[in-house]
């Protein structure tokens, strides 16, 4: 290995017969310097920017100042949401967390109106650890949304919330029924996770933000899995005493 790298050594040097170097070889070139230079500022920035450590504006002002413009979708590629494109993972990352923890912390609201009102001791106490695990899945989201910079925009509509309020709250409906509505919307838990897995799918770079919505999701698919088996058992009862 010497023996080639002092070759090299030589070749790359220009040394002539009588041991003195090249003068015009000698010399440095500094054109291909600066763009090695160029291309490697450009490759931190970007890298940083899909993590999310920077802005989108710090991200463009930085890179006009090495002398690159930054285009648009600077990853080269788009992500996508429910056939939204976004322009970076950031972007796609930002929206989603925004939306998810909306949900969340709706969810963590609104079914307290159902532990109130609901008769069966099992599904109750269930319940319970549901409603505090959704109130935790919502500050990790909005502590995380902060970190990569957005802001908390997401809503839940009046609509949907009204909705949701007058079926959980209701004394008229049973837990069989309410937990029938819960089905109908999500039939089994791989449609009720899609969401969450679609995007975890898209992240190549924020490898902490796809960790901490896989964990997220593992709760999402253990709490539509256990409403399903209790939906299963109160249907199971209810035709043994009507038989």
């Amino acid at each position: 290995m010497a023996r080639t790298t002092a070759a090299a050594t030589k070749t790359q040097t220009g040394s002539t017969g009588n041991g003195h170097a090249h003068p015009a070889m000698n010399q440095p070139s500094a054109e291909p310097t600066a763009g090695v230079s160029q291309e490697f500022e450009a490759r931190q920035l970007l890298k940083a920017y899909r993590k999310g450590l920077i802005s989108d504006t710090l991200f463009e002002e930085q890179m006009r100042e090495i002398g690159i413009t930054a285009p648009a979708g600077a990853s080269g590629k788009t992500y996508q949401i429910n056939g939204r494109a976004y322009a970076s993972e950031r972007k796609m990352l930002v929206s989603f967390l925004d939306k998810f923890r909306a949900g969340e912390k709706y969810a963590s609201e609104v079914l307290p109106l159902w532990i109130e009102t609901c008769r069966v001791p099992e599904l109750k106490g269930g319940l319970r650890t549901v409603c505090h695990r959704e109130f935790m899945h919502s500050q990790l989201l909005e502590q995380r949304l902060c970190e990569l910079g957005g802001e908390l925009r997401a809503a839940i509509p009046d609509e949907i919330r009204a909705k949701a309020r007058a079926l959980l709250a209701s004394t008229a409906l049973s837990d069989g029924e309410k937990l029938r509505d819960f089905i109908a919307r999500n039939p089994d838990v791989a449609s009720a996770i899609k969401p969450i897995k679609d995007v975890i799918c898209q992240i190549e770079e924020d490898q902490e933000t796809k960790a901490l919505l896989q964990t997220i999701c593992d709760d999402e698919a253990a709490t539509a899995g256990w409403l399903r088996a209790m939906c299963e058992c109160l249907t199971s009862t209810s035709a043994r005493a009507n038989g």
